[in-house]
């Protein structure tokens, strides 16, 4: 009897439930590790998503061409690893050519060198996410980065460049003085917004001082199409996404422009969470000179236009994420910051270079 009540328990059990009718959600694809080519990767497009720097370790090469110069580059990046921390060794010189397509029609204002010493920075392997966002600040006399790429070519995406009324510029911005575009100025030109202004070459980077850097983001090492935000799988970029194309200085990697988005099932590009006031400027407390109007100089076009706007796009403060992998690391994106301006990990110090650290011919 004990038995037959309970088989006929769960004959009435079974016939009560309730089907389940939640969607069922894409299974992720593979994350891809594709190791990239080493040796000669002139022009070459990345594939690995490893987030390990040590995934990285080998010695790279290129050829380019400065079309300003009409001058061949050798570029060379070496990568290095121990248990804790891998190390980047470079010319700055790019797997890309440099120089073309500029925003303003007009060459750098220095021609592209070669780094006579190795530029050398190293990142922690296995970095631990902090609560607290560390920002990039600028220092005087010094070089403050925001990561360094597969190709051996750092990002910089701090700005000499500032509204002054007294700078005889378009809009009045430009490198001006120290007193006028030092430390402390009000209004910071935001490179890659300013594209009338700063000369700057197809892939978002230019020489200043000899020194070839990146401002904004680019698809030098990976696949970005501007009429693409969302797709399912294409023969340009893996379905697990964009390949990791550096790091930043906390050591976490810096992806390009797509995710895989679990909700979706396809490809998705990645969305800043930063925006811009719409209200008119304001001057700051004992400032000596007027906030552009917006009439004139259109929001967007100052670092300090921008405020981050939490859950307005896919990433957080600092362009960065954990995606269907279960790992953090930071964006491309087309719109600003374009890269991490911050870190959400402990910055490695030697991100903060002397200006001496590159050295010309």
């Amino acid at each position: 009897m004990l038995l037959s009540g309970c088989g006929g328990s769960s004959e009435n059990s079974r016939s009560d439930e309730t089907p389940d009718n939640s969607p069922v959600l894409p299974t992720v694809p593979e994350n891809n590790l594709t190791a990239n080519p080493q040796g000669d990767i002139s022009f070459t497009k990345l594939s690995n998503r490893n987030p390990d720097c040590a995934a990285y370790v080998g010695q790279y090469h290129a050829t380019i061409y400065d079309v300003q110069q009409s001058e061949v580059l050798d570029s060379y990046l070496t990568v290095t690893a121990d248990s804790e921390h891998c190390t980047f060794e470079s010319n700055n010189i790019p797997n890309h050519d440099v120089g073309a397509n500029t925003t303003t029609g007009k060459d750098f204002a220095s021609r592209v060198q070669a780094n006579t010493i190795s530029f050398i920075l190293t990142v922690p392997r296995f970095p631990t996410k902090q609560t607290q966002a560390s920002y990039v600040r600028k220092i005087a006399g010094m070089l403050t980065l925001n990561g360094i790429l597969l190709n051996g070519v750092d990002l910089d995406m701090d700005s000499a460049f500032c509204y002054h009324p007294d700078i005889n510029a378009p809009l009045n911005v430009g490198l001006g003085t120290r007193q006028q575009c030092g430390l402390n100025a009000d209004w910071y030109a935001v490179p890659a917004n300013n594209p009338d202004i700063v000369t700057l070459d197809e892939y978002t980077g230019h020489a200043f001082d000899g020194r070839y850097h990146y401002h904004g983001d680019n698809d030098g090492l990976s696949f970005v199409d501007d009429a693409i935000n969302q797709v399912a799988i294409t023969s340009d970029i893996d379905s697990s996404g964009s390949p990791v194309i550096g790091f930043a200085p906390d050591g976490f990697p810096i992806y390009g422009h797509y995710f895989y988005d679990k909700e979706s099932g396809a490809l998705k590009k990645a969305k800043s969470s930063w925006r811009t006031y719409d209200s008119e400027r304001e001057t700051p407390a004992g400032s000596n000179i007027s906030a552009p109007s917006i009439a004139t100089h259109k929001r967007g076009i100052f670092v300090e236009d921008w405020f981050y706007q939490e859950g307005s796009g896919d990433l957080d403060e600092c362009n960065g994420m954990t995606d269907a992998y279960g790992n953090y690391g930071y964006y491309y994106t087309e719109d600003y910051p374009y890269g991490p301006i911050c870190v959400f990990g402990q910055p490695n110090s030697s991100f903060v270079q002397e200006a001496s650290a590159f050295v010309r011919d």
